[in-house]
């Protein structure tokens, strides 16, 4: 009786398996010759305008504003009144050459940037698209302000932020970030190796509280023999020096401790896929899980976070996840010693890129 359980239970997980392939399958050939548009902003977006490639869509890209400069951001975030103006004509002026493309997806990440009547433009152009939004900001930050009266012109909106989308349901979809597949290193089958460079690292924006509560953390690492790595991202010198006047937080962080230039996705996966365990701490608020969070899940690495909402999350695993109270960074260093568990494998695969982007569009 037991062993026709047992063996009932393996055909039902076989069946699944098969099902689950299948709908992936459909999905690859269902994005062979779609034409999508991409609104995004520089980093990130190359990996998946790569991925959609791969999966044979034809992708073209609209940066998601006319620079990158800190003056541009500025104006677009706070939504100052005469650059929205100048954010109208610079759409208007990259949509021309594309106007007598029938795009199947418009797929625009965050939609900070881009006004309503650029929106309306963009149902005008191209009346038979699927105009999708994905958000992943905090619907409380600032560069989000105003963004649900945008909502009612796509005919998706997604969220990265469970809680967000939980207050939001009638209006929001909820999609967790990914993790770049392609940029695993190779070496990743041995998920125990003893022989890692760091105990800890850490690589990202310096923004917030976030200097302080990693170098705390680490202070508490090396006092114990362990081999920490840091990297404290600003985006420009203004930044900083706009965070040491305002930010309470920059009254010890010194112009040594950031660095100005970004470090490329594959020296960022190489660094965390030499690190026993990676520390993320979320912005000031923020619920939704971060880029580094669902990265260190696709590496198979310890993850240290001040994110309480990850145990909500399907693959959050005590022995791999080890949350640290924001308050009180206090590290318990027996973490470093409990051996990483592996999840099963459609685990690692759900939160991929190729899959994000068949949820995304299907």
């Amino acid at each position: 009786m037991q062993l026709q359980l047992l063996e009932a239970i393996e055909k039902r997980k076989q069946n699944e398996l098969w099902c689950k392939q299948k709908e992936e399958n459909q999905m690859v050939q269902d994005l062979k010759g779609k034409r999508i548009l991409l609104i995004a902003l520089p980093g990130y977006r190359d990996g998946i305008i790569t991925k959609m490639r791969e999966l044979g869509a034809e992708t073209d890209l609209i940066h998601d504003k006319p620079n990158d400069g800190f003056i541009c951001k500025t104006l677009g975030r706070y939504q100052v009144g005469f650059f929205q103006e100048v954010l109208n004509h610079y759409y208007r002026k990259a949509l021309e050459p594309l106007k007598s493309r029938d795009y199947d997806y418009i797929l625009s990440i965050r939609g900070e940037y881009t006004p309503i009547s650029t929106l309306k433009l963009l149902k005008n152009y191209f009346p038979n698209s699927k105009l999708i939004l994905y958000i992943w900001d905090g619907l409380h930050k600032r560069n989000t302000k105003g963004i649900e009266k945008k909502w009612p012109y796509y005919d998706k909106v997604y969220t990265f932020d469970r809680i967000d989308y939980e207050e939001h349901k009638k209006e929001l979809l909820f999609q967790p970030l990914y993790y770049y597949e392609d940029y695993l290193p190779k070496e990743l089958s041995v998920s125990n190796k003893e022989s890692f460079i760091y105990d800890l690292s850490f690589i990202g924006t310096g923004h917030d509280d976030r200097i302080p509560i990693v170098k705390n953390v680490m202070e508490q690492c090396r006092k114990n023999g362990l081999r920490c790595f840091s990297y404290f991202y600003v985006p420009h010198q203004m930044v900083f020096l706009r965070d040491k006047i305002c930010n309470q937080y920059y009254k010890n962080v010194k112009l040594s401790d950031v660095r100005f230039e970004k470090i490329s996705f594959s020296q960022l996966y190489q660094i965390y896929a030499n690190s026993k365990c990676v520390i993320d701490v979320e912005n000031a608020g923020q619920h939704g899980l971060t880029m580094r969070s669902i990265e260190i899940l696709g590496l198979k690495r310890k993850l240290i976070t001040t994110n309480k909402d990850i145990k909500n999350y399907d693959f959050y695993n005590s022995s791999n996840v080890f949350i640290l109270d924001r308050k009180n960074p206090v590290m318990d260093m027996e973490f470093f010693n409990v051996p990483y568990q592996m999840l099963e494998d459609d685990m690692y695969k759900k939160y991929s890129l190729e899959n994000w982007i068949f949820e995304v569009l299907k």
